[in-house]
């Protein structure tokens, strides 16, 4: 049922009060803000729709009104140019800010992208908030285009890997295989993520041995947990730390620009197995070069989340290999940590 907010009291008492509301958001008085719109949704529980109305409506009488002053003749100069401070700033009052009404696709589209770069969770937010931006953001092609050159500018391919499948130019290599679909290579060409952590956390027990003296027949039970963090880096590095710490202890100061202790300086790059999620992380020490092996896999419903662990390495400076158990090991899972968006 449409309310006509004009001739329903209630209506226009809420309007009135969600308009306070918002003119206390705009100075920043968030408390004061809400206070407002709690109590205008107490009178009208649509009070917000009805106030986009409002102002909808009010922007199209604008519009009306200009139209029809367009085509009449201007009286006299004085009058053209002696338009005193009120007209200005009843012309400020109708400005718009209906902005799917006022804006062309065009525009919007415009503002999406710079959305995405910000980051694909923002993107994915501002599909939520109507259907409108919902259509735009994810039945359009320019968003996908956007977020691909955005994300796969970044990945890094191991240069023996490009060597051994023939491919010259990832670029060319990327046209050849998805023919200009962005919307398909996102679902199928795997990536890292370098705006957060991943953490893998490793629980298992051990059995530990009585005292001598003791007479119990039940040996103790120790329940043994470390982690595992990972931090990419768009130039190639990657910080590692193996710890028992929690994340809530490392993850807010994990970088490379203080270096946790313990924690080592790697090297990252992807290959083409595994449906384009192989990802090897390589360091090296004066003795050993290590070499870490994972699968880039979803985690339910989000895409890339999840590094699956393939191998683990050691190889001495005669060459020889040595493969580690990976029998307590645990897939590492991405955690988004908004400190570490680029600036630039």
């Amino acid at each position: 049922m449409i309310v006509d907010y004009e001739k329903d009291p209630r209506a226009k008492e809420a309007i009135a009060i969600w308009e306070k509301g918002v003119l206390k958001e705009k100075d920043g008085s968030m408390s004061d803000a809400i206070n407002f719109y709690r109590s205008a949704l107490k009178i009208h529980d649509n009070v917000e729709s009805l106030y986009r109305k409002k102002i909808l409506d009010e922007w199209m009488l604008h519009k009306k009104l200009s139209g029809l002053s367009m085509t009449t003749d201007a009286p006299d100069e004085q009058n053209e140019t002696g338009k005193d401070d009120l007209s200005v700033e009843e012309n400020a009052e109708l400005q718009p800010c209906w902005i799917l009404e006022i804006l062309p696709d065009d525009i919007l589209l415009r503002i999406i992208k710079k959305v995405i770069l910000m980051s694909g969770e923002s993107w994915v937010n501002l599909s939520m908030t109507c259907s409108t931006f919902s259509k735009l953001c994810f039945h359009d092609s320019v968003p996908f285009k956007t977020f691909a050159k955005y994300i796969y500018s970044k990945q890094i391919y191991d240069k023996m890997a490009m060597d051994l499948n023939g491919i010259t130019d990832i670029n060319t290599f990327e046209k050849e295989i998805w023919r200009g679909d962005d919307y398909r290579m996102l679902r199928e060409r795997p990536y890292i993520k370098f705006e957060g952590v991943y953490i893998s956390v490793v629980n298992y027990v051990r059995y530990g041995s009585n005292a001598e003296s003791s007479l119990s027949l039940l040996k103790p039970v120790h329940m043994i947990t470390y982690y595992r963090y990972f931090r990419f880096y768009e130039n190639g590095q990657c910080l590692r730390l193996l710890s028992t710490d929690e994340p809530s202890a490392v993850v807010k100061h994990f970088s490379k620009e203080n270096k946790p202790r313990h924690s080592h300086m790697c090297y990252w790059s992807l290959g083409f197995d595994y449906d384009f999620g192989h990802l090897k992380i390589t360091r090296s020490d004066e003795k050993y070069t290590f070499i870490e092996e994972f699968q880039i896999k979803n985690q339910g419903n989000k895409r890339y989340q999840r590094l699956k662990w393939l191998s683990s390495i050691v190889v001495d400076k005669e060459g020889n290999a040595s493969n580690c158990s990976l029998r307590n090991e645990k897939s590492f899972f991405f955690s988004r940590v908004k400190s570490f968006k680029d600036p630039g």
